[in-house]
């Protein structure tokens, strides 16, 4: 014989605390929504349209369900490999900022510098 099922159900208490979660982040994005709209905030506005434009870019490169694949297959084996090599990872990346930050201070010298300079010499010319 079938091993008995135990009977499934939802009680009252757990419907109304689960439609009050989903009520309040609705109401939660939608407030961030109508904000965006109206324009006061606009740094978040920028983020929401360079995210919809790089998604747009790679959009167009390849069809709904083959970036469907993909993101999927990145979101499930990218926390598992992280995980896995995390000292490494680790490792490298902050290999790779010691290197963007020594070439920032660089550039920095070099030409950003120069160019503050030549602006405040106009100024004191003018």
């Amino acid at each position: 014989p079938a091993p008995p099922l135990p009977q499934l159900h939802l009680s009252e208490e757990i419907a109304n605390e689960v439609t009050a979660f989903i009520r309040t982040r609705v109401n939660d994005l939608l407030s961030v929504s109508q904000d965006i709209a109206l324009g006061k905030d606009s740094k978040l506005f920028l983020k929401v349209a360079a995210y919809l434009w790089l998604i747009s870019i790679i959009g167009g490169f390849t069809d709904f369900l083959t970036l469907a694949y993909t993101s999927l297959f990145i979101v499930l084996t990218v926390p598992a490999i992280y995980e896995r090599y995390e000292e490494y990872i680790d490792m490298y990346i902050l290999k790779g900022y010691r290197k963007l930050c020594f070439l920032h201070v660089k550039m920095n010298e070099k030409y950003v510098r120069r160019v503050h300079n030549w602006i405040l010499e106009k100024k004191k010319l003018s």
